[in-house]
C-alpha cells in the first residue's frame, strides 16, 4: 500500500524539507512507496519544482488525485487531513504511517 501525499502540502507556508524527510522516512524505515497527488496540469510544474528543491529522491511518482488507493495524507477526505507539511506537524505524520506488514 503506498503512501499518497497531496503535492499543495509542500507549498509554503508548507515546507519542502520536510516533505523529503517524510517521503525518506516511509520509503526508508516504513518500506513504503510514495506517490505524489496532483492535477495533471501541474504535474511537469510539481516534478521540474521538486527535483530542483531535493525533495524528489524519495518519491516514485506523481499521479491525478484518488488515482491509486493507498494511506493518503490530504488537506481534506485523506486518511490523515493537515493544512500542510512543516516542523511542526512532521513527527506527528510519522507516527501515522502504517507499518507494512
Amino acid at each position: 500500500m503506498p503512501i499518497l501525499i497531496d503535492a499543495t502540502l509542500a507549498e509554503p507556508p508548507g515546507s519542502v524539507v520536510c516533505l523529503r524527510d517524510l517521503t525518506l522516512y516511509a520509503n526508508c524505515f516504513v518500506n513504503r512507496n510514495v506517490v505524489i497527488e496532483c492535477s495533471p496540469e501541474l504535474k511537469d510544474l510539481y516534478w521540474n519544482w521538486l527535483k530542483t528543491k531535493g525533495a524528489f529522491d524519495y518519491i516514485q511518482d506523481i499521479l491525478d488525485p484518488f488515482a491509486i488507493s493507498g494511506f493518503s495524507i490530504r488537506r481534506k477526505n485523506g486518511n490523515v487531513n493537515v493544512p500542510y507539511i512543516n516542523e511542526f506537524n512532521l513527527d506527528y505524520l510519522r507516527s501515522t504511517l502504517p507499518p507494512n506488514s
